[in-house]
């Protein structure tokens, strides 16, 4: 491997924060019949490891006690645990959904892997194509100038039938990858892994889980809903207590659920193999440093591990309100770029979440104010507009007045009409077009004039074909100020 500079930092984490750039490693294993013929050999890059259970790496522990910690050797280590997995889901299938970053298939295990410390992982006789992943956080920060933790922390690893023996020289949550819904349960074996303090909605009391935080050395637990999961640092525990873990996560899944797929017209039972809600949760992990930014979208969405946005994770009075980033970043992953959300709307239509949560529980987002101020001076001056040219808080603004005049439901008709679609878009101008079209269709008036206010040019293609079926708006919708 190529040795790589360590630069020091300068910051609160002086003596700690050591920047580097490493190799990724290769920890995997390719046996015949998925065991091993030996214990002795465990291949990393070109240097061969003693694959000794009693044996630890401690080659990368300076880093790993940076982020994302250490386990103490006191924290007991698990002997042939059985973790059983339901791999009967349906995979969220984005020809169907048509969103920019569905659901995937992580499953948690309850296992955390410390630092160095080989694990075994057996798997069942005949089940090929199992992943395993050690460690959440999987975003490379190789091409950042400054660094707070190592560029690569994650690891992943083919799993073959049999006995698998891996390692991940930071350590983390384990969580293991099918290759596809499997229809079916599997039965893993861990070996040396220690148990990750997770509360699990439906299966962890609130009493059980604060025992387990009260005692545990594992430095990052989960908080695993049926629709969203996070990954937590214990650490802020101490400033941000969870006086019941299972209110919380009930509430953060009744928001997913009417606030996101309910509002996108999609539901579990759906005849419409189109409109399946995805039975795959989203996830959240919070790191010291995210590749981009303070937070970004994707699957999993990540957030830095600060105050701010751990209380946004668990304090349950800022889920049902001004929860802005988290919902802002979930709703990225929701946009249908490739069918209604034309251009400029990068960091509008993902924020339409945020208003639709407060909606939901029967009052206005504290931002409505500012955005109708914004909105109102953008289209009262006469003259040639365009859409591109307003603020974001001003285009959040028209989107209110559409969803205040018209109702909510229009974002339900209008993400359903765009999953039904027989092609997406080719251009932007499709995209204004369909959203166009959607929005007169289901206002039952040809809403030309609203949209010219705005700045926006529909083609006269879909003019005629709309000017065809319904009468010309008259009312100054562009004018109405909701709040």
């Amino acid at each position: 491997m190529r040795s790589r500079k360590i630069i020091g930092l300068t910051s609160a984490f002086a003596a700690l924060l050591l920047l580097t750039q490493s190799c990724k490693k290769d920890y995997g294993y390719s046996f015949e019949d998925g065991y091993s013929k030996t214990e002795v050999v465990d291949t990393f890059g070109n240097q061969d490891l003693d694959t000794s259970k009693y044996k630890v790496d401690r080659t990368q522990f300076n880093l790993a006690r940076v982020f994302p910690g250490l386990v103490a050797i006191s924290e007991p280590r698990i002997k042939n645990t059985k973790v059983t997995l339901d791999f009967d889901f349906v995979y969220a299938n984005n020809a169907n959904l048509r969103i920019s970053v569905p659901p995937q298939g992580w499953f948690s295990t309850g296992m955390y892997a410390p630092a160095g410390e080989l694990i075994q992982i057996d798997v069942p006789a005949g089940e090929y194509g199992m992943i395993a992943q050690i460690g959440a956080w999987d975003d490379d920060l190789t091409s950042l100038t400054t660094k707070l933790r190592a560029p690569v922390i994650y690891t992943r690893h083919n799993l073959a039938p049999g006995k698998n023996l891996i390692r991940n020289l930071y350590g983390g949550q384990v969580y293991i990858i099918p290759p596809r819904a499997l229809g079916r349960k599997i039965d893993f074996y861990f070996t040396g892994t220690v148990k990750s303090p997770d509360f699990v909605l439906g299966e962890t009391t609130d009493e059980e889980w604060k025992a387990m935080i009260a005692k545990t050395t594992v430095p990052f637990f989960e908080l695993r809903g049926k629709r969203i999961i996070f990954t937590l640092p214990i650490s802020r525990l101490a400033k941000f207590p969870i006086a019941s873990p299972t209110a919380l996560m009930q509430t953060w899944d009744e928001q997913i659920l009417h606030c996101y797929w309910e509002w996108y017209g999609l539901s579990e039972n759906a005849a419409d193999a189109r409109d399946l809600n995805p039975m795959l949760p989203w996830r959240i992990v919070h790191d010291i440093q995210p590749s981009v930014g303070t937070q970004h979208s994707g699957y999993p969405v990540v957030a830095i591990a600060n105050d701010n946005y751990f209380a946004q994770a668990v304090t349950l009075s800022g889920v049902i309100g001004q929860n802005w980033g988290t919902y802002h970043e979930l709703g990225h992953n929701m946009q249908m770029n490739n069918t209604w959300s034309f251009d400029g709307n990068g960091e509008v239509s993902n924020n339409i979440f945020s208003l639709m949560v407060t909606k939901y529980h029967g009052y206005k987002h504290s931002n409505y104010k500012r955005m109708m101020t914004a909105a109102l001076a953008f289209v009262t001056p006469t003259g040639t507009k365009s859409y591109a040219n307003a603020s974001e808080d001003a285009k959040l603004g028209m989107f209110i007045q559409l969803m205040e005049r018209y109702g909510y439901s229009f974002i339900t008709y209008l993400a359903t009409e765009a999953r039904h679609a027989r092609f997406t878009s080719n251009n932007n101008q499709d995209k204004i077009d369909f959203f166009y079209e959607r929005l007169s269709e289901f206002a039952k008036t040809d809403m030309e004039p609203f949209l010219t206010k705005w700045g926006i040019t529909v083609s006269a293609v879909s003019k005629a074909k709309i000017l065809a079926k319904y009468p010309l708006l008259t009312e100054t919708v562009w004018l109405s100020n909701p709040s």
